[in-house]
């Protein structure tokens, strides 16, 4: 159990330790330029802004008009001693964002494959996009979570929904019941007056039969 929980774990946490980096070529600012590039699982607009604050921290970040991104006296300590000239481009391809970066670190010297500091470039290019990889794990861990509490909103609106509901129900059930209450009353009243009516209808009767044999031995007098 305890080596199941670990996989788990791990599976759940798993952060790929290496992006694949790829050498090639781009048109930056109207310009071919050499350089290397990758492709990230995000949005282009969050992978640009990252970007740049990525940049920020090896010097000033100016922007081409041509939706270029470059620092033009970079300093990447694992990179080179000097200043270097690090020139980018953030397009879309086939819904995946490809980051491409040209950097010179001298007279028509930029790096590629077979340069001796690509190692050290990939290496740096990897690094932003494991930070892309873990703020996209938890920008989904976050819109799920906001999935969850809208739909345990929902459902409290709902539950809320149905109080009322029960209530309302309620209150009509009473008031129903009031009123079959008051019709069963107003029936054995009904039913009470019925019989009391036939006993009258009774007595009227027996009543008159004798007022008849009065009015019948009252004219043989009179005769």
């Amino acid at each position: 159990m305890k080596s199941l929980l670990i996989g788990v774990f791990i599976f759940l946490f798993y952060v790929p330790l290496t992006a694949q980096v790829f050498s090639g070529m781009a048109e930056i600012d109207k310009a071919k330029k050499e350089g290397f590039y990758t492709y990230l699982n995000s949005e282009e607009r969050i992978v640009s802004n990252a970007w740049k604050d990525y940049l920020k921290k090896i010097g000033t970040v100016d922007a081409g008009r041509t939706g270029s991104i470059h620092v033009d006296q970079a300093r990447i300590s694992s990179i080179s001693d000097n200043p270097i000239n690090v020139l980018s481009i953030i397009t879309e391809e086939k819904n995946k964002v490809k980051l491409f970066v040209s950097i010179r670190v001298g007279p028509d010297n930029y790096i590629q494959t077979g340069h001796e500091k690509f190692k050290e470039a990939s290496q740096w290019l990897e690094e932003f996009a494991r930070m892309i990889h873990l703020q996209e794990s938890l920008r989904k861990e976050e819109s799920k979570l906001a999935e969850l509490k809208a739909a345990q909103l929902k459902n409290q609106r709902y539950a809320d929904r149905l109080v009322r509901e029960l209530d309302s129900n309620k209150r009509q059930t009473e008031l129903l019941t009031k009123k079959l209450e008051e019709t069963r009353i107003e029936k054995e009243k009904i039913l009470a007056n019925q019989e009391q009516n036939k006993l009258d209808q009774k007595a009227n009767e027996l009543a008159l039969e004798q007022q008849l044999k009065q009015v019948e031995s009252a004219k043989s007098k009179v005769k």
